[in-house]
């Protein structure tokens, strides 16, 4: 397998070194070990965790909302940074969506278009927009590409204007290939995006219908190869395994389609099954045969991760695959990290001097906001001690391992000590190994790797507070 970083997603070879000291496992500690004596891959865990929630601080009182965030925006901007422009409108909603917001109307375009440039010029003169680069936009939703041709222009060129973007920044849209002509396409070209992530799903037109998306096998490869032939940005798609009726041999199938049009990169995802989603119920009702269980999506994995290495992508995360040196992943890479996020748009969620915020997610009322001069915020939530830690943890996890000694001279953190009965767990049951003072994960261990992440922050904070508690 290739190396995309210096925490390689490999396999490793060596041993956990030996235990200093015993610290023992209290009962209370047992769910953050994972089972004993069954294949790794497959049964490591009785569920995974969907969506890693993080380890927040306190929320902040709605009644300090404004003056708590008002403050942030004086506050200088250092480091990593991204920005994000939610764009909430869907032509139709996908079954195994869970986070569908908005039907799409024509109309709707000029008006969001002018609300959300509004909003960014709200942040205008403020130190946290203005005192350091932006490395990453990302237009995500919902479906950006929805969006008229002279909006997508609009917006992208006003980003572009308002927020001072790295030289090299990195600009994506998200979108469907179902309703992106020509016209889109060179209106997203012209306003400078230089990244596109398209959510294909799978080429198979049968499960494509069954999951409610629009377009045929045919019509996904034509429109592919009509934005690759414009030369000027790269083209990631992303693929889903576990759909209902999706067999093994048939997701392999999709892996080589998009191995066969040369793109720059492709993203592998599981299937989430949200209990709200049309999917879920579904399912739930009988009307819909189940998806894939987690042994058959662990086995679905493990043939992806082949597929892909034997072609020889570049493993930038657990899930995001790159051909060539053009698909970098920086949003994606960065966000999970400890990056500065700057968010527009209605239910965009941001990070600002380590202040997880909200948008207001109803449509009406972030745009009244929007319009009458007041930044929309919801919600707030402070950042727990260590948060720094923390996300440079999932960071870590999410390409593949940890450097832990790195770490502890970072934060100045016992990270191994603390976490050394978890750890040395993990590496009997073979989620990970160790290697030149390095923790990796093995391909078991990627399955997991949401888990081990979000168990190993929970941990260490556990163990952390308990030693402050036994000094106190």
């Amino acid at each position: 397998m290739t190396q995309a970083s210096s925490r390689p997603v490999v396999e490793g070879i060596g041993s956990m070194p030996p235990l200093v000291g015993d610290k023992g496992t209290a009962r209370d500690e047992s769910r953050f070990f994972a089972r004993e004596g069954v294949p790794p891959l497959s049964h490591a865990f009785a569920r995974k965790i969907a969506v890693h929630p993080g380890l927040g601080g306190g929320r902040v009182a709605p009644e300090e909302m404004g003056s708590f965030m008002d403050s942030l925006l004086d506050q200088e901007r250092k480091g990593r940074s991204v920005a994000y422009i939610h764009v909430p409108f869907c032509r139709t909603h996908c079954l195994f969506c869970g986070f569908y917001k908005k039907k799409y109307h024509k109309d709707e375009s000029r008006l969001y278009t002018n609300a959300v440039i509004a909003e960014m010029e709200l942040w205008r003169g403020r130190k946290t927009l203005e005192s350091g680069p932006v490395h990453a936009l990302y237009l995500g939703g919902g479906t950006p590409t929805e969006l008229e041709p002279e909006d997508i222009l609009r917006l992208l060129k006003a980003a572009r204007r308002i927020l001072p973007l790295a030289n090299d920044c990195e600009i994506t849209v998200e979108g469907r290939l179902s309703n992106f002509d020509a016209r889109k396409m060179e209106a997203c070209l012209e306003g400078g995006a230089n990244r596109f992530s398209l959510g294909v799903q799978s080429f198979h037109t049968d499960i494509r219908r069954a999951m409610g998306r629009l377009g045929t096998r045919e019509e996904m490869v034509r429109g592919l190869e009509q934005l690759l032939a414009y030369g000027h940005a790269a083209v990631i798609v992303d693929l889903i395994y576990g759909f209902p009726g999706q067999t093994i041999e048939r997701w392999r199938e999709d892996i080589a389609v998009a191995q066969s049009l040369k793109l720059d990169g492709a993203d592998c995802y599981q299937l989430n099954v949200y209990k709200d989603s049309p999917l879920g119920q579904g399912i739930e009702r009988g009307n819909i045969t189940p998806a894939a269980d987690l042994p058959q999506q662990s086995a679905m994995f493990a043939a992806g991760v082949e597929a892909m290495t034997q072609a020889f992508y570049r493993r930038l995360s657990i899930s995001h695959w790159a051909r060539t040196p053009r698909e970098r992943n920086l949003y994606n890479l960065y966000a999970k990290g400890d990056a500065h996020c700057l968010a527009f748009g209605p239910g965009a969620g941001g990070n600002v001097q380590g202040v997880f915020y909200i948008n207001n997610g109803d449509y009406t009322a972030w745009m009244q906001a929007v319009q009458s001069g007041v930044k929309p915020w919801v919600m707030a939530v402070r950042p727990r001690p260590r948060h720094a830690l923390f996300k440079a943890l999932a960071e870590g996890m999410e390409q593949g391992g940890l450097d832990l000694a790195d770490l502890e001279k970072n934060f100045g953190v016992p990270v191994q000590d603390s976490c050394q009965p978890l750890l040395r767990q993990w590496h009997d049951v073979g989620l990970v190994n160790w290697e030149e003072g390095r923790l990796v994960l093995t391909l078991a261990g990627q399955f997991w790797q949401v888990n081990l992440s979000q168990l190993l922050q929970e941990y260490l904070e556990m163990q952390l507070e308990n030693a402050e508690h036994e000094t106190a």
